[in-house]
């Protein structure tokens, strides 16, 4: 079964998230970016598993693509870790991701790119 691994921007723009069946992460960094009472709603609506990731990954991470924040490089390494499609509108973290090899998804076009 297919996991997913949320962006803020999933959380931000509201879309439905049960379209992607299947386990549902985030990380520690992001769900303390979640200001938005109606996001943070979701993580509990939706069951997102909000997963604590590894912060020598995230700051080696942080070093190979500068332009990421922690929140950002921390999705990385739970998606490779977990081996789950990254959910983001976030062109910077999209194109990381897949030159990681990580299947990306976005909040508002469906389909994997890689």
């Amino acid at each position: 079964m297919t996991c997913f691994v949320l962006d803020a921007s999933a959380f931000f723009h509201a879309r439905d998230m049960r379209v992607f069946a299947g386990p549902l992460y985030t990380t520690r960094q992001v769900a303390e970016e979640l200001r938005d009472p109606m996001a943070q709603a979701a993580l509990e609506i939706l069951r997102v598993q909000v997963e604590e990731v590894d912060p020598r990954g995230v700051e080696e991470l942080r070093r190979r693509f500068r332009e990421l924040s922690a929140a950002d490089a921390s999705l990385l390494v739970l998606a490779a870790a977990r081996g789950c499609v990254l959910v983001t509108d976030d062109g910077k973290l999209a194109a990381a991701a897949r030159r990681l090899g990580i299947r990306v998804e976005g909040v508002f076009y469906r389909g994997p790119e890689r």
